[in-house]
């Protein structure tokens, strides 16, 4: 199982666990197959990753339209950035993906100095 951003989900996925609201309300539960109206659903609760069932891991959109090569280089670059053993703290871990995803973006349009 692999969590997903809200935004990245599709119609037909299923859930590999309960999800609950940043509150701790129940929403959805285990084994439930994601339809649009879940989807909406999530985005509205506040909800931001969810476990998918039948994924292992799970790399953004964004980070699969560069080269390995790249995304390493750009990683390597927004890690730089970071202080030591942000690694450690999960909102860092997600702070620092989403600036990975900002820089392949980035890349991808031309505007970053990556290679």
């Amino acid at each position: 199982m692999a969590k997903i951003k809200v935004n990245e989900l599709e119609a037909g996925m299923q859930l590999a666990s309960d999800v609950h609201d940043p509150n701790g309300r129940f929403l959805l539960g285990e084994g439930c197959e994601l339809a649009e109206k879940h989807l909406k659903a999530l985005q509205a609760w506040g909800v931001l990753t969810v476990d998918i069932a039948g994924v292992d891991s799970v790399e953004s959109k964004l980070t699969q339209q560069v080269s390995p090569e790249i995304l390493e280089k750009l990683r390597s670059d927004v890690r730089a950035r970071f202080r030591e053993g942000f690694e450690k703290q999960p909102f860092m871990q997600e702070l620092f993906t989403e600036v990975v995803n900002y820089e392949c973006e980035a890349f991808r349009q031309g505007s970053s100095d990556a290679s």
